[in-house]
């Protein structure tokens, strides 16, 4: 397991190369390592139909960080994605209207 140091290195040379995105998948401890490091360009949570007891992924984030939502999507299955960029992004396109993000 890298310290931080070196994931925020390794990533950072990573966003440093051609190509277009970086998906990072992993439990909550990482989300909430990228997310400490300032790392996190856009979030996608899918919303399970589900209810059940779980670790909450930012209980440990020491303070609020503001999202924007900028898409959603709703599947046949009940899934809910939800696409969210921090709010200091001012680049992030914004939804021309609320039916927009429903679409």
């Amino acid at each position: 397991m890298a310290n931080d140091d070196e994931l925020a290195a390794y990533l950072e040379d990573l966003k440093s190369r051609p190509g277009k995105d970086i998906h990072l998948s992993g439990g909550s401890s990482f989300a909430r390592s990228v997310l400490a490091l300032g790392l996190v360009d856009e979030f996608y949570f899918f919303v399970y139909p589900v209810v059940s007891p779980g670790v909450p992924w930012f209980s440990e984030i020491s303070d609020q960080r503001d999202l924007r939502l900028v898409g959603s999507e709703s599947y046949g299955n009940g899934v809910v994605e939800l696409h969210y960029v921090p709010r200091e992004r001012a680049d992030a396109p914004r939804p021309d209207s609320f039916t927009d993000m429903l679409a």
